[in-house]
């Protein structure tokens, strides 16, 4: 069965109903919260920054450095819930 989860109470209602299957849908509102979000373009032979959270994009002459960044508009936040309270939630359900 296809979960329906489209608000905070759903999930909640939910893991009384399948905790597995909601400690997976809770896991992947804190997996998708973060994106590449682009913070400068580069001049023309500008090395930039690249490792864990940062990225190098395109190819000269726009070349664009981005950062792996928390997204405030991410569904977990759009949801109403918290990193922590998604976290507790996983963790004693």
């Amino acid at each position: 069965m296809a979960l329906s989860l489209n608000t905070k109470q759903d999930y909640l209602n939910y893991l009384t109903v399948d905790s597995e299957e909601t400690k997976k849908a809770l896991q992947l509102l804190l997996d998708t919260r973060f994106i590449w979000k682009t913070t400068a373009i580069l001049a023309a032979n500008a090395a930039g920054v690249n490792d864990s959270t940062h990225r190098v994009i395109g190819e000269e002459p726009e070349r664009m450095q981005q950062e792996w960044v928390e997204d405030p508009n991410a569904k977990i936040f759009r949801l109403g819930f918290t990193v922590t309270e998604v976290e507790g939630l996983i963790e004693n359900a």
